[in-house]
């Protein structure tokens, strides 16, 4: 194998690891902000069950 052949192996490794650890990153992101969504979505369907519960307060003496 000639020197300029393992140069450039060396670059295409070196890019691979950049692209992977890039798409794991994003993997990483996407599934927190699924989390996160999914969350929301919790909260916000437990506050629709009973929306009115809570929201005044009668008093009388």
């Amino acid at each position: 194998m000639e020197i300029q052949g393992l140069g450039m192996s060396s670059t295409v490794l070196s890019n691979a690891n950049t692209s992977s650890a890039v798409g794991m990153a994003l993997l990483d992101k996407a599934l927190e902000t699924d989390q996160e969504n999914g969350e929301a979505l919790t909260r916000m369907l437990e506050r629709s069950v009973n929306p009115l519960v809570g929201q005044n307060i009668d008093i009388r003496l």
